[in-house]
């Protein structure tokens, strides 16, 4: 695992390690970190496309099924307390029908963890420590990112998944990634010492508002009201 993935993962399940006794669903689980991280307190079923990414996928106690969101369309309707939804829905097109559909399966009071990219962090990254000024103009114009793994990354706003959920409120809303992607002295990046350091500062911003603006990624915690329909 990459560092940066690695310490992203670190912020992630600390800031999930108030699940305990949970029924959850990884959609677009990937090679399984997560699922097998949060498998070892709750009983997770994971759902992801790849192949590729299953063949490399983590063991662990926890159910993994190949598929998508028509996956999901076959499941029961209220029957997860958390769905967790990390880094998938900029490589989809109708990310309200995705959502939608995720959160059908929520239990009334349940939660959906949501990892997005944030725009203004990957303009600073472009800017500062790639000096591609150009990806970084088209990204102000409202352009794509793109990665070399999975195409074009399709930005959507914090506000954007609000609206297209409604009856869910957001409970908590970290940044991640705020000085790593800054950083240029990579070398030092297998240090332990460093990556402790910079996991501290890292967790220490992540909810101040002046640094999660500019945070690579964001972490919404969203809970489905008790009332809410579907």
């Amino acid at each position: 695992m990459q560092t940066w993935d690695y310490l992203l993962k670190q912020m992630l399940w600390k800031q999930l390690d108030f699940a305990q006794g949970m029924r959850i669903l990884d959609f677009g689980s990937g090679e399984g970190d997560t699922a097998a991280h949060l498998a070892l307190c709750n009983d997770v079923t994971a759902v992801e496309p790849w192949e590729e990414m299953l063949a490399n996928r983590v063991a662990g106690d926890y159910t993994q099924l190949q598929g998508g969101i028509e996956l999901v369309k076959t499941m029961p309707e209220k029957s997860f307390d958390m769905v967790v939804c990390h880094n998938v829905l900029e490589y989809v097109d109708d990310k309200e029908a995705y959502l939608r559909e995720l959160a059908r399966v929520v239990k009334p009071g349940g939660l959906l963890s949501l990892v997005k990219h944030n725009r203004p962090g990957r303009v600073m990254q472009m800017t500062v420590l790639l000096n591609d000024f150009a990806m970084a103009g088209n990204l102000l114009d409202g352009g794509n990112g793109t990665t070399s793994k999975f195409g074009d990354i399709r930005y959507y706003g914090d506000e954007d998944a609000l609206r297209w959920l409604p009856g869910f409120a957001c409970e908590k809303l970290w940044g991640a990634r705020t000085f790593w992607d800054l950083q240029q002295k990579q070398e030092c990046h297998t240090d332990p010492a460093w990556q402790k350091k910079m996991l501290a500062l890292e967790e220490r911003v992540s909810t101040i508002p002046e640094y999660r603006n500019i945070a690579f990624f964001h972490h919404l915690l969203l809970r489905k009201s008790e009332n809410a329909h579907g």
